[in-house]
């Protein structure tokens, strides 16, 4: 399904899970910046909107149907976006993801490797499928959406933290192997913003247990993510379009709230005094 003016030359721009939140907002930067947008989905069917939006404003989109947890699914969807665009793509946003939380000895070993399946390794299937064209061109972006919780830790998140801190470095070293190739890989870090990561996250179901150990950490693990303030996620989409066009983009771009203390911060801190804070912050 699509909706669009003649954009042959345009920049082509794939986009992982744009059902909401960032991934929906940076399809909509992209495409009123000239760009060919892919806004893949999981379900098409969640794309209506979108696409409606697409038709009044004459842009170029498309929303394609992609997992990024399926070789199948991610093949079919870069192969079909290759063939219309005669092997272009320019920029990559690996974008989908979620957040699965709780107490790490209540997560169990299938609940942690799908949460690394979706934000890392399918960064990594989606990643493999586009660098063959961007490799042929001699240029290319890939933006992996990482996030400050890829810099610091903190007790109950210990699943996502996992993810992101095993993407940040996934990322670093892919970005080694391809500037050779002409091609940038950049991180960008969000600190809490509002969207749907957090009112869609996941608890591990062993910490549901009435008679978990860990209930009343969770509980104040609760309160300081309900306590957080939470900023609108322009700023991210603002920082995904410099990392995704600016000539010589850094490695990392911290974003929001708690970006400047999550990074810096958190460098600068010993180890011992960061763990005193964060005993200190959830009673432990």
């Amino acid at each position: 399904m699509t909706a669009e003016r003649d954009t042959t030359g345009a920049p082509v721009v794939l986009i992982t899970g744009c059902s909401s939140g960032i991934g929906l907002l940076a399809a909509r930067r992209f495409a009123q910046s000239g760009y060919r947008v892919y806004a893949s989905l999981r379900r098409p069917e969640q794309g209506q909107a979108l696409r409606d939006e697409a038709v009044r404003n004459s842009w170029s989109l498309r929303t394609p149907a992609l997992d990024v947890t399926s070789d199948e699914s991610v093949n079919a969807a870069v192969s079909r976006l290759l063939a219309e665009t005669d092997g272009r793509i320019d920029v990559l946003v690996n974008n989908a993801g979620y957040y699965l939380f709780g107490p790490v000895e209540e997560t169990s070993p299938d609940e942690l490797t799908a949460q690394l399946g979706t934000n890392v390794v399918g960064v990594l299937r989606v990643s493999r499928a586009v660098l063959p064209a961007m490799r042929a061109r001699g240029q290319g972006r890939i933006v992996n959406m990482s996030s400050v919780s890829g810099r610091v830790v903190v007790p109950i998140s210990g699943p996502y933290h996992a993810s992101k801190w095993a993407l940040e470095a996934l990322s670093e070293a892919l970005r080694f192997e391809l500037r050779p190739a002409g091609i940038w890989v950049t991180l960008v870090e969000p600190g809490p913003f509002k969207t749907d990561l957090h009112t869609k996250e996941v608890r591990a179901r062993d910490s549901l247990r009435s008679d978990s150990p860990y209930a009343a950490l969770v509980t104040r693990y609760e309160q300081q993510s309900q306590a957080l303030t939470r900023a609108a996620p322009d700023a991210v989409v603002d920082v995904i379009m410099r990392a995704a066009t600016r000539r010589r983009p850094k490695l990392r771009w911290p974003v929001g709230p708690t970006s400047f203390l999550g990074t810096t911060g958190r460098r600068l801190t010993p180890d011992w005094l960061y763990e005193i804070l964060v005993r200190l912050v959830f009673r432990l």
